[in-house]
């Protein structure tokens, strides 16, 4: 693979594929129209020919009521274009939008077998590619039933729905425990209970103190389960179907099951907190308050200077959590911020867990959100070989601006960013978003969990739907579903969305051979964007050139994965409010529509640039010291002002595809260009 095939799976920003779409979208609408015809043939024609010409005034209005709007849609962002460096959108892969389009025609609901018996089995297939891509275990692939572990994973409406899924499961998980303390009491049912940590020896469960029994790794709260079963099983000599309903029977009955009788019994034991970095995605603080965790218990962990969960923060601040006696629900690492793109160290939250565990007889759920940064394991697929993907992600780039000219290597990622994807198969769940990274339409997130079994968590019993009961959920092996609505937190969600995944995936595996080549340009393209930043003085001395402002990469090192984040200052400084300023005038020249008025949108704007702000609520002076410094500015002034920041999302493959094909010219280059001349604009005659 390389550029030159990959130009056959995008659209391109000329529309350069035209024919080849028009194609397939024609050949897509010809088999659907005749599907409709060869149900029953024998019927009889409906809409007569007389009926079809009567509706030409309503057809004359339908095609003034279109191309009005378009008109509007053509006011759109053109996120297509390699010029767009703003959010996380850009192309989406042919196979994609044709497996949309095919999808939306039939319009299945995924939701139930009845309403998508094909499209609900792509979701399954699609699953699966997910947890080999995350490296966990597939299902499988013959639906049999095992006693080996494999995950689940599927499909959702995004992100957000998924990472509050995942904290749902985890508290339902996490406090499970204490209801099946609380039955074995009642009815003396023999059961023991392991505690976290490789010393420690099963227990009695029913003689543990409520809070003792929180204090147990994740996997075994979901074995617990099973283990439950089998002793209501042996103490009441009850068929296997019967204890499986009795169980759930009696532990429904317990106030300490979040999922009959709420939280409120289960918090007053040990009050819940997750722990995540300040650049966390703010649908944490969503799930905290929908699950009645509070926004005010998400414990905020410090960064470190590159923007990544500092681990010695959180192992502090977890300490702090367990001396105050609150459960530590779950820790969130990120794998791919929002506002920078920076990479949590997974490896080294998987081994505090451990550290945890073996130390004090505690544990947590350890869940990532790699909304953004997800299908980066396709770089790590089929197998992790470090050396081999740095040598993949690279190329050679010559950076010349007048007299000044450096032959630059570009690589991507460092030893402590490999071993964070290595690390996601330790962790309990991880969110990942396919309609960012994976470059498919709206709206399609992935919610995946190490272990099937958490679906005996979260199961309803939905007559109308699903023939799935609590006594058909064999707690003892692991059996890949046949339907995913009696187990997830959405109900209706379209087909169509898991139709476009699944064919791209078909056509472009999320593999280092397929979607690994759509990755290692966009991350190229970041890493080109950060070196010409770096050098940009530095050309700008060997030019001659009087420096009267500089432009400032948020860290000291490349990106870990595609998106950059900077911002100017004037030389000398005239102080954070005046850099503040500088940068939203920066930006409000990078945008459309940000000017009151403005309802022209002409698609005449060069270049597009998002902006976020660091705030000390959520970055600490201290988090950001390293910036500060280096800026020359002052921590009091950011304490009052906060820091506005540009920020480019580098998604576009086609920036290193046109280098490498030698077609086009590199557009990040001239974006340095035009963004020097509106700083020099903005700054007016004192920045000449």
């Amino acid at each position: 693979m390389g550029p030159r095939e990959m130009s056959a799976w995008f659209l391109g920003p000329k529309a350069e594929n035209a024919d080849w779409e028009r194609k397939m979208i024609s050949h897509i609408l010809e088999d659907y129209f005749q599907w409709r015809r060869n149900y029953f043939p024998s019927d009889g024609i409906l809409i007569t020919e007389s009926m079809r010409d009567k509706a030409v005034e309503f057809h004359d209005r339908l095609i003034h009521q279109v191309d009005e709007m378009l008109a509007g849609l053509r006011r759109h962002f053109p996120f297509y274009s390699p010029r767009y460096f703003a959010h996380m959108l850009s192309d989406q892969t042919l196979p994609s939008v044709l497996g949309y389009f095919a999808g939306l025609l039939y319009n299945p609901n995924n939701v139930t077998p009845e309403s998508s018996p094909v499209t609900l089995e792509w979701e399954l297939e699609v699953g699966a590619d997910i947890l080999r891509m995350l490296g966990y275990t597939p299902p499988p692939r013959d639906g049999r039933a095992s006693k080996e572990e494999f995950g689940w994973a599927h499909v959702t409406s995004g992100g957000t729905v998924a990472n509050l899924e995942a904290l749902w499961v985890a508290r339902n998980i996490r406090y499970f425990p204490l209801a099946v303390r609380d039955i074995c009491r009642r009815h003396n049912i023999p059961l023991t209970l392991k505690l976290a940590g490789s010393a420690s020896e099963p227990r009695p469960i029913g003689g543990l103190a409520p809070e003792a029994c929180l204090g147990v790794h994740p996997n075994q709260a979901i074995y617990l389960y099973a283990r439950f079963i089998d002793a209501v099983h042996r103490h009441w000599e009850l068929a296997r179907s019967e204890a499986v309903r009795a169980a759930h029977q009696l532990l429904s009955e317990s106030s300490y099951s979040v999922a009959h009788h709420g939280t409120s019994a289960a918090y007053s034991v040990r009050r819940p907190a997750l722990l995540v970095s300040g650049a966390r995605h703010y649908s944490v603080t969503k799930a905290a308050d929908l699950l009645g965790v509070g926004r005010e218990n998400v414990v905020l962990v410090d960064v470190d200077a590159r923007f990544r969960m500092d681990v010695r923060d959180l192992e502090s601040k977890l300490r702090r959590v367990v001396e105050a006696k609150w459960l530590p629900l779950a820790v969130i690492a990120v794998a791919g911020t929002t506002e920078e793109g920076a990479v949590d160290p997974v490896d080294r939250v998987a081994a505090l867990r451990e550290q945890t565990e073996n130390s004090t007889a505690e544990s947590f759920w350890l869940h990532i959100d790699a909304a953004w940064g997800g299908y980066l394991r396709s770089l790590f697929t089929p197998q992790i070989d470090l050396n081999g993907i740095q040598e993949f992600v690279s190329r050679d780039l010559e950076l010349g601006r007048g007299r000044y000219h450096k032959d630059l290597r570009l690589s991507w990622g460092d030893r402590e960013v490999y071993s964070a994807f290595a690390a996601f198969p330790r962790a309990d769940s991880i969110t990942v978003d396919p309609h960012k990274l994976g470059y498919v339409p709206y709206p399609c997130g992935v919610a995946s969990y190490k272990n099937d079994l958490v679906r005996q968590f979260l199961t309803e019993e939905i007559p109308y739907l699903s023939d799935v009961h609590f006594e058909d959920v064999d707690s003892r092996h692991h059996r890949a579903p046949e339907s995913v609505g009696p187990y997830i937190l959405e109900g209706s969600k379209p087909g169509a969305a898991v139709a476009a995944c699944w064919l791209s995936h078909r056509m472009i595996p999320p593999d280092r051979s397929g979607h690994g080549e759509i990755l290692r340009a966009s991350l190229l393209a970041a890493r080109e964007l950060y070196d010409r930043l770096v050098h940009w003085d530095v050309a700008a001395r060997a030019n001659g050139e009087s420096l009267s402002f500089r432009l400032l990469p948020v860290t000291v090192q490349p990106p870990d994965t595609n998106i950059v984040c900077f911002f100017a200052e004037a030389v000398p400084s005239r102080g954070l409010p005046h850099t503040n300023a500088l940068n939203r005038r920066i930006y409000e020249s990078f945008t459309l529509g940000a000017r009151s008025g403005d309802q022209a949108r002409e698609c005449s704007q060069p270049f597009f640039l998002s902006r976020t702000m660091f705030e000390p609520s959520s970055y600490s002076c201290a988090a950001v010291a390293a910036l500060l410094e280096r800026a020359q500015i002052d921590p009091a002034e950011y304490r009052q002002h906060g820091l506005f920041v540009l920020r480019a999302a580098l998604m576009s493959p086609y920036h290193v595809m046109a280098a490498e094909t030698g077609n086009g010219r590199s557009h990040i280059a001239e974006f340095l260009e035009r963004l020097e001349d509106k700083i020099r604009e903005c700054l007016g005659p004192e920045g000449e």
